[in-house]
């Protein structure tokens, strides 16, 4: 989407606490677009002090925004619930989206925006004509899910289940910690693992895809050039069982590291 823009994209580094608010004050960029609930792909959880700093940017110019993508916001397993940056804001510079996708289905393809009022009488002279894709039924059936409590209840339900299958996953891993790094595996429906190995990226997904394993690759997201110490890859669970998480870490490790009669 956004390299369909006339306007410059940068890329921004990301650390252990999400953008880097030195490297984004460096540019002359006036929107930043983040995702501090679960930053994707990496799965860094922005930790308050710098959702205030990241806030102070946008205050001190006088036509900055932050777009701030709540991604697996509902998805968290550790520590308290941060809030939003558009719950904290004070100055009305968070544009805040949302989706329904992957807390109810993806099938529902229906997501939300709230806009600062200023951009918000933007919208509604330039484009109050466009027409939703959703049905007025489905959006009718989601906001009675809403008013109703239902939502709340299903999303504490389904992060229950995913906290178990996360913990396991965590647990089958973690007697291979001396071969693997994992980060991101705080909040989010996958976690992302590094493999200690002199594989190769291609070689590690040939030699799992014969076994059926899916991973996916770090380096499909790259913007840059850059390339990790370690092939790195994204593991999913949410759509796994307890049987299938057990099975694809011992035969996922067996066809990395160990040799074929252990």
């Amino acid at each position: 989407i956004f390299q369909g823009v006339p306007y410059p994209v940068r890329p921004i580094t990301v650390n252990t606490d999400g953008i880097s608010i030195e490297e984004l004050t460096r540019t002359d960029a006036s929107i930043v677009y983040v995702t501090p609930s679960h930053q994707y792909p990496l799965g860094t959880v922005m930790p308050i002090k710098r959702r205030l700093e990241l806030l102070q940017w946008a205050a001190k110019g006088e036509n900055r925004y932050i777009i701030e993508d709540d991604h697996d916001s509902e998805f968290r397993y550790k520590g308290k619930p941060i809030p939003s940056l558009q719950g904290i804001d004070e100055n009305d510079r968070v544009i805040y989206l949302g989706t329904f996708s992957r807390a109810i289905a993806p099938a529902i393809r229906m997501g939300f925006m709230v806009l600062p009022q200023r951009l918000y009488q933007v919208y509604r002279e330039k484009y109050s004509f466009y027409a939703s894709t959703v049905s007025r039924i489905d959006q009718a059936i989601v906001c009675e899910f809403l008013n109703g409590g239902y939502f709340e209840r299903h999303v504490n339900k389904m992060r229950k289940r995913y906290k178990m299958k996360h913990d396991l996953l965590l647990h089958e891993l973690k007697p291979y910690e001396d071969r693997i790094t994992i980060t991101g595996e705080n909040a989010g429906l996958h976690i992302v693992v590094s493999f200690h190995t002199s594989l190769t990226e291609e070689e590690i997904l040939k030699k799992v895809h014969k076994k059926e394993i899916e991973l996916y690759p770090l380096s499909k997201h790259y913007i840059t050039d850059y390339k990790p110490t370690y092939p790195t890859f994204l593991m999913g669970f949410a759509n796994l069982s307890e049987e299938l998480i057990i099975a694809g870490v011992n035969l996922l490790i067996k066809e990395l590291f160990l040799e074929p009669n252990q």
